[in-house]
């Protein structure tokens, strides 16, 4: 699988190349008012937003990829802080310590209860 990566790795290459090999033709761009760019090659017009794109995408997924971190640790800190509960909670039910909550205001055990 991985020399596959890499035979179309080459080939996208070479193309990028003989595109650019291709395409030197200098060229500006006019923009409102009669502002112009200096002359640049024309296959600039096409590697550059290529290449701006891959960057920002990358700071995009950087930026995800921390946010997903963040939210992996505080999953963690919260499923430590249910384990100690629960170990807790069987410790005194096997010692006969373990209390039933209590019900809040207003309810009955049918209410808690029902499977309905």
């Amino acid at each position: 699988m991985n020399y596959l990566k890499l035979v179309i790795l080459v080939l996208v290459i070479i193309l990028a190349v003989s595109f650019a090999k291709n395409n030197t033709q200098p060229i500006t761009i006019s923009y409102y008012f009669g502002l112009e760019t200096p002359p640049f090659d024309m296959y600039l017009l096409i590697f550059i937003p290529f290449f701006v794109g891959i960057v920002v995408g990358t700071l995009v997924g950087f930026g995800s990829r921390l946010n997903l971190k963040n939210t992996v640790r505080k999953l963690h800190k919260s499923k430590g802080e249910l384990e100690e509960k629960l170990k807790m909670a069987q410790e005194a039910q096997i010692s006969g310590e373990y209390e039933a909550p209590a019900l809040e205001e207003g309810t009955t055990d049918t209410e808690v209860i029902s499977t309905t």
